[in-house]
């Protein structure tokens, strides 16, 4: 498979996160099965594009790391990890902040992607800070969850 990014677009990711990264973040990617095995439905070859993806990612920064794990042979790391659904992506820095990616983070969705990385590296969530005011005065946990679709 062709790099998912041009010599220039690399350049300007890696870039980035020379300028933006303060600690190293952990992608902790989960598909259905790894190993080259790749299944012969399109959620598996979605998940597939997608682990190429981050590893293209992770290669343009010595402070992220890729660990790959399939949701059939590693069951407790998903539970661990809260993952439900395939492909999947935690995104972890110091701690986990709790910030899960499904899906491919292609098109307009590689820069959410590459926003997320450099928020957890920073220890900043990645919500404004007003928001984060209105959901300080909640009184119980809540499950957020933003959906993006292409236009």
């Amino acid at each position: 498979m062709a790099p998912f990014l041009n010599d220039q677009d690399a350049a300007f990711v890696r870039n980035r996160f020379e300028k933006a990264l303060d600690h190293r973040v952990t992608l902790e990617f989960f598909a259905p099965s790894v190993g080259g095995l790749v299944l012969p439905r399109q959620e598996g070859e979605l998940a597939e594009y997608t682990r190429q993806i981050l590893a293209e990612v992770a290669s343009l920064s010595p402070k992220i790391a890729l660990n790959v794990h399939s949701t059939a042979t590693e069951p407790e790391s998903a539970q661990a990890f809260g993952i439900t659904k395939t492909p999947a992506t935690a995104i972890v820095g110091a701690q986990d902040y709790g910030i899960r990616y499904y899906g491919i983070p292609g098109g307009y969705e590689f820069a959410t992607l590459l926003d997320l990385i450099i928020a957890v590296s920073q220890a900043m969530p990645p919500i404004a800070a007003q928001t984060r005011e209105i959901l300080g005065k909640l009184k119980d946990d809540a499950h957020i969850q933003v959906f993006v679709t292409p236009t």
